[in-house]
């Protein structure tokens, strides 16, 4: 979303109960996986982990980790965790669009 309406922004930003979908100039499509839109229809797939939610024994508790391996998140609740690996994702792609992150 453009805070400025007079200037054309570099991506289309498209919200479907909750599920955030990036569209950028070149026809580059950014979201989280979700089994509501059928993505394959939009073509051929390139899919990435973002993050991983894992049980951690000796704490008894379930983590997300980033890609880098940094523990972003921590909840007894795996429930918990993969809520908050949602919203914190849909965050960073709100927050990308708007050229808020590098």
């Amino acid at each position: 979303m453009n805070p400025n309406p007079n200037e054309q922004s570099s991506e289309t930003m498209s919200r479907l109960d909750g599920i955030i979908i990036t569209i950028a100039k070149d026809g580059m499509v950014r979201c989280l996986w979700t089994e509501v839109v059928l993505l394959h229809e939009l073509g051929r797939l390139a899919v990435q982990r973002a993050c991983s939610v894992e049980f951690d024994n000796q704490a008894q508790a379930w983590r997300v980790f980033d890609r880098e391996g940094d523990c972003l998140y921590c909840s007894p609740s795996r429930e918990a965790c993969l809520a908050w690996e949602r919203q914190y994702l849909n965050w960073v792609l709100e927050t990308t669009e708007l050229g808020m992150t590098n």
